[in-house]
Formats: C-alpha cells, structure tokens, sequence
C-alpha cells in the first residue's frame, strides 16, 4: 500500500468514530423532537434544523469535553493536509506532460520510444489516465530500455493492439530484444485489478503466436490508479493469475 493508502485508511476509521460520537445523540434528538411537535410541517422543520444545528454545536462541545474525540479530529486535519499534498505531487508528475492533441499518435504525444520501463511506466499511467478509454500498448525493451512501441486507443472498456503481433517475434529478434512488454489500462480507481476473460484469451493467443523461443520474453501489464492518481501495474498470464509489479507512492 502506498502512504495515502494507508492514510485514507486510517481517516475513514476516525471519520467513522467521529460521526458516532456526534450523530448519535443528534439522532436521539431528532426523534425526539419530532415526537414532541403536533404540526407534521413544523416537525419537518424542526427536524431539520436539529440535524443541521446540533451537529455543529456538539463538535465543538466534544471537542473540548472529550480529549479522545479532539485527538481524532486533530488527526484527521493532519491527514487530510497530508493527502491534499500528495494530490499536489501527482499534480507535478502530470504537469511534466502535455496533452495529446487530436489526431496525434499515443506514442509520439508522450514520446515513449527511448524511456526506461519505469520512465516509459509513468507517462503510460499519465496518457491512458487522461484518455479515459483502453489504450493498448506494445513495449520491445532491449536492456531495460523501449527500442520499439506501438500504441493504440480503443473504447471505454476494450482494445486491441495496432501492430500485427504475428511479427512481434521477428521485431523481438531483430532488434535484440529481451522483453515484449503489453499494457493496457483499466478504468478503475480503487487501486487495485485483475484481468479479464478476455484479457487472459489475449495473452494466450499471444504466447501462442510467439512460439515456445519467443513466448518467454511475452509480460502482460495492466495499469490502474488509486483515488489520486497514483499508479499500478499488475502483471498477468495466460491462467489469471496476476500479482503487483509496481506500485508508484507520491510520498517517494
């Protein structure tokens, strides 16, 4: 988990412990007055104003009656000035990158021939974040470096790659390649995925087409974000399975 994962985890537990404490007898004074009141109209009013009103003076109360209850709202101002700083520095990595303009190819935009794996990582996570549809790309990687890259966009939620994968394995051998490298995005923001039926058909149909001296070489990457951007990329087989690859944390 990265740090804002664990963060948000940690304020929706105090979030919670926050609510009960203080809507809890709001809810007891609500019912309360709208038993009290004979007019179905002032009840809904009243009502209404206790829900509102309450809650504002009982935190304020709690606050400074209870040293528990200071202590978790304390705690979650801190996280969330944490968090909102976290958002910045995603902010800044995206900020490095600029729009790809209509009509423009994928690759060329976020210029991806040359990049690292986790330099090429990056701008994948940041181009198929800013698509908002499946983006499929093919990565030759000769010593941890991208020799050669197709990419291509399809729709929301499927896609399919550009380059005639039949001749991936003669690209492999004529560049000198170590690695053929597959990504493709899914539309989640949990921070977590797992491949599809399909996706696992994709791979094997590869793995096929590569024959038993090409198919080795063959990594199928999936890249999905956490609720601030921050990315993963899971890898995957022919069977399902799938595991963490990578795991990008703001907090570095």
């Amino acid at each position: 988990m990265s740090l804002y994962e664990t963060l948000q985890a940690e304020l929706g537990k105090l979030r919670i412990r926050q609510a009960f404490a203080v809507m809890s007898p709001v809810g007891v004074a609500a019912a309360l007055t709208f038993c009290a009141v004979d007019s179905l109209d002032a009840r809904l009013l009243a009502t209404l104003a206790v829900l509102i009103v309450i809650p504002i003076i009982l935190h304020r109360l709690w606050r400074v009656a209870f040293p528990a209850y200071r202590t978790w709202t304390d705690r979650s101002s801190q996280i969330t000035a944490e968090i909102s700083d976290l958002r910045r520095k995603i902010a800044d990595v995206c900020g490095r990158y600029r729009e790809r303009r209509k009509g423009e190819h994928f690759k060329k935009a976020y210029d991806l021939n040359g990049r690292s794996v986790r330099e090429l990582e990056e701008a994948l996570s940041v181009g198929m974040y800013r698509e908002r549809r499946e983006v499929f790309v093919t990565v030759f990687v000769r010593a941890g470096v991208a020799v050669r890259v197709t990419a291509s966009i399809g729709s929301p939620f499927r896609c399919s790659a550009t380059a005639n994968p039949a001749r991936w394995r003669q690209h492999a051998e004529r560049l000198g390649c170590d690695e053929i490298r597959q990504y493709h995005n899914h539309p989640v923001h949990n921070g977590t995925t797992c491949p599809s039926s399909t996706d696992t058909k994709t791979t094997a149909s590869l793995k096929s087409l590569l024959g038993p001296c090409g198919s080795p070489r063959l990594r199928s990457l999936i890249i999905c974000w956490n609720g601030i951007r921050e990315w993963k990329i899971f890898e995957y087989d022919e069977t399902g399975r799938s595991w963490l690859d990578f795991e990008f944390d703001a907090a570095g």
